[in-house]
């Protein structure tokens, strides 16, 4: 029984690894720095920012005469981000403060800040970043060429994620490989299946008038997983939308800490599901497929277990890790806590589900989400 259901999981990484090298060798960066045409509205939601907000605004290159202006939304911020918006538009033309609205029930925060820039927008082509982003240097070059010379309406640019202390170094590569070892990026340009659909809400650009006709964020208005579920309505009603190689457009140090770790993982984890089947459906194939094979490797090696298939099993996926560790400049050794980072997890999304369902809802910049609450 053991040794079948180890041919049964070596099966489903064979797929796996042949996804994940077509994803190292063909998701590439895109580099594209023709001069563009069209017009452009970078818009960014902020609340409690204070920290950030500087830094991403400073990355911006405002010379550039593509850029039509910047729209910050200030989402009643309690902290020192207004007052610091306030201070760059003196000096920043380009630079205008939208104060927001109070947020109507039903809706998530940042779905609504989204929806209230976009009002604003007067550009042919809007470009949401997160307030804790910086582009790089003609990045946003490379991103609106993209848009302009492809048949997309909705582009996101998958950002690289920055780590700097150890914690981040140990659990955040586990985002990209979760994600890219089961996301076809190749099926996803060429497909317009809902279930292709992917974005990162850090970074996105959509064709003014579509988004508009579509109503935009109104579509995913009580989403705590905005970005993709927008991708999938964004197909769901016709249109076309790709996540692009974003590693050279725009960077994001995610979370600094791991109490930021644990609160911004938990915000999704359960409700990126949409159903309790799916939900622990995924964290049994993933604790299997993913984590098993890893913690029988040093059982193997040190002759506790003498299942060699498992064993194998446990190498592949050390590999995949070291592999997109290059791909996306995360630490090569990363790959030691795998199975370390792969519980976290699992802890963080039993946290989401309990307190999603059964404790209030969970909470994210001061602003709680759950089954009861609309």
């Amino acid at each position: 029984m053991i040794y079948i259901l180890s041919v049964i999981i070596l099966s489903f990484l064979i797929i796996i690894l042949i996804n994940s090298v077509i994803n190292f060798t063909y998701w590439k960066n895109n580099k594209d720095n023709r001069e563009i045409k069209e017009s452009l509205s970078i818009l960014i939601p902020a609340r409690n920012e204070e920290d950030n907000i500087k830094k991403c605004i400073n990355s911006i290159d405002f010379d550039k005469n593509f850029i039509n202006e910047v729209l910050v939304l200030d989402d009643s911020s309690t902290d020192s981000t207004k007052k610091i918006l306030e201070e760059l538009s003196k000096k920043i033309k380009k630079l205008k403060i939208i104060n927001g609205t109070e947020r109507p029930k039903g809706w998530s925060g940042k779905s609504f800040a989204c929806f209230q820039l976009s009002k604003y927008a007067k550009s042919n082509l809007i470009l949401f970043i997160d307030a804790d982003t910086e582009l790089e240097r003609n990045g946003i070059d490379s991103l609106v060429n993209f848009i302009v010379e492809n048949k997309y309406s909705m582009v996101s640019a998958w950002p690289k994620i920055e780590t700097k202390t150890i914690i981040e170094k140990i659990l955040m590569p586990l985002l990209n490989f979760i994600v890219f070892t089961s996301f076809p990026a190749m099926l996803s340009k060429n497909s317009n299946r809902r279930s292709l659909g992917i974005a990162h809400g850090a970074c996105i650009i959509f064709y003014k008038k579509i988004y508009d006709k579509l109503t935009g964020h109104n579509l995913v208005k009580d989403s705590l997983f905005e970005d993709t579920d927008l991708a999938k309505k964004w197909r769901d009603n016709g249109e076309l939308s790709y996540c692009i190689n974003g590693m050279n457009i725009i960077k994001v140090r995610m979370y600094d800490n791991f109490s930021k770790i644990w609160s911004g993982f938990e915000k999704n984890a359960y409700p990126a599901f949409k159903n309790n089947l799916y939900f622990f459906g995924f964290h049994i194939f993933n604790f299997i497929i993913f984590n098993l094979p890893v913690i029988a490797v040093p059982l193997y090696l040190l002759g506790v277990t003498n299942n060699f298939v498992i064993f194998i099993c446990g190498v592949i996926i050390m590999f995949i890790r070291i592999i997109f560790s290059f791909k996306f400049k995360h630490p090569w050794w990363s790959f030691l806590f795998h199975s370390f980072a792969e519980t976290i997890f699992l802890f963080i999304s039993i946290s989401s589900f309990i307190k999603y369902n059964f404790m209030g809802g969970i909470e994210w910049k001061d602003r709680k989400y759950g089954k009861q609450i609309k």
